[in-house]
């Protein structure tokens, strides 16, 4: 996962926001005994790299079985938006399989971004991220989390969420966290159907020089298919 992200600015949303000074982090990394111990430097990189307004709170599942610990990062990626990223699902194995049969364990985190006024993104977030920690699901560039964001908006053209590397905030591409740990973030990208059955018959990187051609909104849950 590197900076080479495939969308140009004309797919990302306008402007930008400086980034939030790490003395400025949110009280619940004050007192990180309820993060893993990585947590508080995974939430420092995110808000350095996002920046807005942040907070970190916990969602639990329906069922109380499960918690995952998410940054709410209002006001970014620029006034009146709300960026989402998961801070603790790099603890969770994430082996990728390789062509040569040999799998590489790659540490992720999930990031989403929403329109003003809706928390549908934040909602799907949520759902993603169980998905990972009670199945498996894998994290990667060109993975599709099916279904995942007609869940909360049914009239939505885009009911799938691709992941892409992070181009809403570039320094998330890989991060070391320490010596040991290497995180990487992906940002979900709202696909149709149509676009989701080609991308299977091509590859990711050729979907996403499609997505930069068409000069897509990423955003828009309301947008007519590129295919």
């Amino acid at each position: 996962m590197s900076n080479d992200d495939h969308i140009s600015d004309a797919a990302r949303l306008p402007g930008g926001l400086d980034p939030v000074d790490p003395k400025d982090l949110p009280a619940d990394v004050a007192s990180p005994e309820a993060l893993p111990p990585t947590g508080p430097a995974v939430v420092e990189a995110a808000v350095k790299a996002i920046g807005g307004e942040p907070e970190v709170e916990g969602m639990v599942d329906a069922g109380a079985r499960t918690r995952v610990d998410v940054l709410t990062c209002r006001n970014a990626p620029v006034p009146g938006w709300t960026t989402w990223s998961t801070v603790t699902l790099h603890t969770e194995h994430n082996p990728l399989p390789m062509v040569s049969g040999e799998t590489v364990e790659i540490r992720a985190e999930l990031m989403t971004v929403g329109l003003p006024g809706s928390d549908v993104m934040g909602k799907v977030l949520g759902s993603c991220a169980f998905a990972v920690l009670q199945d498996h699901w894998m994290m990667a560039p060109g993975v599709v989390f099916g279904d995942v964001v007609s869940l909360y908006d049914p009239d939505t053209t885009t009911p799938h969420l691709m992941w892409a590397h992070p181009f809403t905030a570039t320094e998330l591409g890989s991060v070391p966290i320490d010596e040991q740990l290497t995180v990487h973030w992906l940002v979900g990208m709202p696909i149709t159907e149509a676009e989701r059955r080609w991308m299977e018959s091509h590859d990711y990187d050729a979907f996403a020089n499609l997505l930069d051609e068409h000069q897509v909104t990423y955003s828009d849950l309301r947008r007519k298919s590129v295919v």
